[in-house]
């Protein structure tokens, strides 16, 4: 497999001046804040190039491949093949944030709470987390109607099946199901290869870090 990552700068919008070669105290890590926000697009291809072209993902023992050995069960694979895709978020807006300090209609003290019943944000009052600090992310809803271009998303799985470790090679190594249990693609029926698309408008906050 060949993944690509493309991700993510942030940070530091802390006001007082300090050696960049020092390491911070708890104190002055708590202070670190986001200055003015960040926009992150977030991209991974496996085994597909910029222009949407497969690589590599013909003929037996290619590189487009995953095998999964499970606990138990020694020297059998499941084997994905002709595994290949893209995956992107753009535009995603990252903020700090701090939570309303007074509950909606909607709190639910339950809801952050373990099976035993304590809370699990700390030692607050309640357990709702009002006043609390979180990361927000935030997608602007901006584009036109119909236009679906904040996430796309390609999945293929050719073949399914498993191989069995047999003459001291691993059955990640092996093609001798030439059959499959299953297969599976996700794209959108406007072009080969073409991702599924998606919208997202709104706000989330993510806190109790």
């Amino acid at each position: 497999m060949k993944p690509y990552v493309l991700a993510l700068l942030v940070l530091v919008g802390h006001a007082q001046a300090f050696d960049p070669a020092a390491a911070l105290t708890d104190q002055e890590l708590s202070a670190v804040t986001g200055r003015e926000g960040v926009v992150l697009d977030i991209a991974l291809r496996n085994n597909v190039a910029e222009d949407g072209s497969v690589i590599g993902c013909t003929g037996t023992l290619n590189d487009c491949r995953i095998g999964l050995e499970f606990a138990d069960r020694d020297g059998i694979w499941l084997m994905l093949k002709e595994f290949y895709g893209t995956f992107r978020i753009r535009d995603i807006r990252v903020d700090i944030a701090t939570l309303a300090t007074t509950q909606t209609a909607y709190a639910n003290e339950e809801r952050f709470k373990s099976t035993s019943g304590s809370c699990l944000l700390g030692s607050l009052a309640t357990c709702v987390p009002t006043g609390q600090r979180a990361v927000k992310y935030t997608y602007p809803g901006a584009d036109g109607v119909g236009v679906y271009d904040d996430l796309f998303t390609f999945i293929n799985i050719g073949r399914a099946a498993l191989e069995y470790d047999s003459g001291g090679t691993p059955g990640y190594m092996r093609d001798a199901a030439t059959g499959s249990v299953f297969g599976f693609r996700m794209s959108d029926s406007r072009g080969v290869n073409a991702p599924a698309q998606g919208r997202f408008i709104g706000e989330a906050y993510v806190f109790g870090f």
